[in-house]
């Protein structure tokens, strides 16, 4: 995995070992930051609100260290770890086609015949 900031610090860029390319907002990440003081440890309940966030958020500084991704957000001062897995299951900037109507495998419409 690979970091670079973009934006002044209010986007990152990851790139990924196959080649793939995803790209998360500073904000977003500082919203959905995975630390004690925001999230939850035994449910994964959200503790702030959008609103505790300051809407100048952006990111300082970025490693990566081992399978995660660490990031300094500014102007907190605050360092929060995203596991890669995490990250690549979260991506939400991905182009999908679908054609109209489109519906997903695990979703059952309603017919004639299933409403008899």
């Amino acid at each position: 995995m690979k970091a670079t900031l973009g934006d002044d610090g209010r986007t990152i860029e990851l790139g990924w070992q196959d080649g793939a390319v995803s790209r998360f907002h500073a904000m977003w990440l500082r919203d959905n930051a995975l630390d004690d003081k925001t999230r939850s440890a035994g449910n994964g309940q959200r503790l702030i609100t959008i609103l505790d966030i300051p809407a100048e958020t952006r990111i300082g500084a970025a490693s990566i260290k081992g399978e995660v991704l660490e990031v300094t957000f500014i102007p907190e001062g605050k360092t929060v770890g995203f596991p890669a897995g995490w990250l690549r299951g979260h991506v939400y900037d991905r182009q999908r086609a679908h054609q109209p109507g489109w519906t997903a495998g695990d979703i059952q419409r309603w017919t004639k015949a299933t409403m008899q």
